[in-house]
C-alpha cells in the first residue's frame, strides 16, 4: 500500500514537528543541547522518559530520511562500504590513544600525533581523514606554508574525557567485534539444517574465530579477556572490562536502579552477596547509603585487585571480597543474593546452573534480587493497539542480541524468558515481584526461596 509509505516530504514535516517539540522541552528543562565543538556537553543530562522517547522517535524519522534520500540499493551499498572502515578507524583511534595525542583545548599536527602513537605519519593521516567524515576530530583552518593541524570535536573529546567510554569501545569492538565477522560461517557449520539453535559455547562464532593460531585458542570470551597478553600486559582486557562495566553503570544509572530495586532500609541488619560484582562499584555505593548492610562481593580472583583499589578504608569491614566461581556451590549464607547483569551473558543451561549454585546456601525466606537487561522489548511496548517502541530503541536490543549469539550462543531475553529460567532452576523460587521498564532497559525480579 504505497499511500501509507513514508515520503521525504512527510518525513521532513515529522522531523520539523518532533524537533520543535524536543528542543522546546530541552529549553523548558534548561538542558543544554550538544554541539560539535570540543567543549560541548557530552550527553543530554536529565531527560525524562517522555523526552527520551521523543528523541528516539526523531532518530527513527531521520534514519528513514537517510534511507530514502539514498534509495534502497545505494543505502545498502553505502552501509556495506562504510561500516567496516568506520569500525576499523574507531578501533585504531582508541587502541593507539589518538584522544590524548590532541590537547582538548588545542591542536596537533599529523607528525605530532604520529610521534605520540608510534605509528607512521601516513597511517595517522589516513585514519584521521576517515574519522573526520564521522565528526571525530576536525581539521583547523588551513594556512599556506604551515602544517595542517587537527583538533577535537565533541565526539572525540567525549572519548578523551571518559575512560569508561574508551573501555566500552575497546570491549565492544576489539574484544567482541572480530568473532562477529565469522558468524555466518559458524552458523553454517554448527546450525544449518537444525530446527533449534545449538546452545553450546564450543559451537559459537567466538569459538570458531579463536580455534586457530591467529587469535589464540580460548574456550570462551571470559577465558580470553582474563588471559590475553604477556607479562605485565596479561589480563589487560579484564581490567578494561571492569572499566567498561563501571561506565555501563553510569549510562544505565545502575546506582539508582540498584538503590530502588529493593527496600534496603527495611532489610535492616542484613548480609548481601553481590554475585559477579566485579570491582564492587555498586556495592560500595549501596553500603554507603545503607549502613546496616554487610556486602560480600564475589567474582573471580582477577577482579580482586580492582576491588581492593576501589573500596574506601571506612567500608572495608562491611564490604568484603570473596573469590568465587558462580558455577560452583555458593559458600556464603546471606539474606539477599544480588545477580546484576550476569545471566544475559550465558545460554539457558548455564543460567539455570548459576541459579542452582545458590541452592546449597539458601535458607527459607532468603531472597534473590535479579537485575538484568531486557534486550527484547516486544512485550514491553504496551498493548497491540498502542504505539510501538522507536526502532532505535529496538535496535539497541537487537545489536546486543547478535553479539550474545556470536560470543556465547546466548540471547537477549524478554521478561517471560527470565521467569522461565527461574522456574527451570528450581520451582522453590517464588517470584514475588517482576518489574520491567523499556526506557531503562532493565527487568527486576525478586524471588523468595521457599525450600
Amino acid at each position: 500500500m504505497t499511500d501509507s509509505q513514508p515520503t521525504l516530504k512527510g518525513l521532513a514535516a515529522k522531523v520539523a514537528e518532533v524537533t520543535e517539540a524536543f528542543t522546546r522541552t530541552l529549553e523548558e528543562n534548561k538542558i543544554p543541547e550538544p554541539t560539535f565543538a570540543a567543549d560541548s556537553p557530552t550527553s543530554y543530562s536529565g531527560l525524562t522518559g517522555e523526552m527520551f522517547l521523543q528523541r528516539q522517535q526523531l532518530l527513527d524519522h531521520l534514519n528513514d530520511m537517510i534511507y530514502l534520500v539514498q534509495g534502497p540499493s545505494e543505502s545498502i551499498f553505502n552501509y556495506a562500504h562504510n561500516c567496516m572502515p568506520d569500525v576499523a578507524a574507531l578501533n585504531i583511534l582508541n587502541h593507539f590513544d589518538f584522544w590524548s595525542a590532541v590537547p582538548l583545548a588545542g591542536s596537533a599536527t599529523y607528525s605530532e600525533i604520529a610521534l605520540h602513537t608510534s605509528l607512521p605519519e601516513e597511517v595517522v593521516t589516513r585514519v584521521i581523514e576517515h574519522a573526520t567524515t564521522l565528526r571525530i576530530f576536525e581539521k583547523t583552518a588551513f594556512e599556506p606554508g604551515t602544517p595542517l593541524r587537527i583538533r577535537h570535536t565533541s565526539r572525540s573529546a567525549a572519548l578523551a574525557k571518559s575512560a569508561g567510554l574508551r573501555a566500552l569501545v575497546s570491549t565492544v569492538l576489539d574484544d567482541a567485534g572480530p568473532p562477529m565477522t565469522v558468524m555466518q560461517e559458524a552458523l553454517r557449520r554448527f546450525n544449518a539444517g537444525k530446527t533449534e539453535l545449538a546452545q553450546d559455547m564450543t559451537q559459537t562464532a567466538f569459538a570458531l574465530y579463536h580455534s586457530g593460531a591467529l587469535a589464540g585458542k580460548y574456550a570462551n570470551s571470559w577465558e580470553f579477556i582474563e588471559n590475553d597478553g604477556e607479562g605485565g600486559k596479561k589480563g589487560w582486557r579484564q581490567r578494561t572490562f571492569v572499566q567498561f562495566m563501571d561506565y555501563i553503570k553510569e549510562i544505565f544509572r545502575l546506582e539508582d536502579v540498584v538503590e530502588n530495586a529493593y527496600d534496603w532500609k527495611a532489610a535492616g541488619t542484613a548480609t548481601v552477596v553481590d554475585l559477579g560484582g566485579s570491582g564492587g562499584h555498586d556495592s560500595i555505593v549501596l553500603a554507603r547509603k545503607f549502613p546496616d548492610l554487610s556486602i560480600v562481593v564475589q567474582d573471580l580472583p582477577q577482579a580482586q585487585p580492582v576491588f581492593e583499589k576501589n573500596v574506601p578504608a571506612d567500608l572495608k569491614e562491611r564490604v568484603t571480597y570473596s573469590a568465587h566461581d558462580f558455577f560452583n556451590p555458593q559458600p556464603v549464607q546471606a539474606d539477599v543474593y544480588m545477580i546484576k547483569l550476569i545471566l544475559h551473558d550465558w545460554p539457558d543451561k548455564e543460567s539455570v546452573q548459576i541459579l542452582r549454585g545458590l541452592v546449597p546456601a539458601l535458607k527459607p525466606g532468603a531472597r534473590v534480587l535479579f537485575i538484568d537487561y531486557v534486550g527484547k522489548q516486544d512485550e514491553l511496548a504496551g498493548s497491540a493497539s498502542g504505539p510501538p517502541l522507536p526502532r532505535s530503541i529496538q535496535q539497541f536490543g537487537t545489536s546486543t542480541d547478535l553479539r550474545m549469539l556470536a560470543l556465547f550462543s546466548a540471547k537477549e531475553r524478554p521478561v517471560g524468558a527470565w521467569k522461565e529460567i527461574f522456574r527451570q532452576a528450581d520451582e522453590r523460587f517464588e517470584l514475588v515481584r517482576v518489574e520491567a521498564n523499556p526506557l531503562t532497559f532493565m527487568v527486576i525480579i525478586e524471588a523468595v526461596w521457599r525450600g
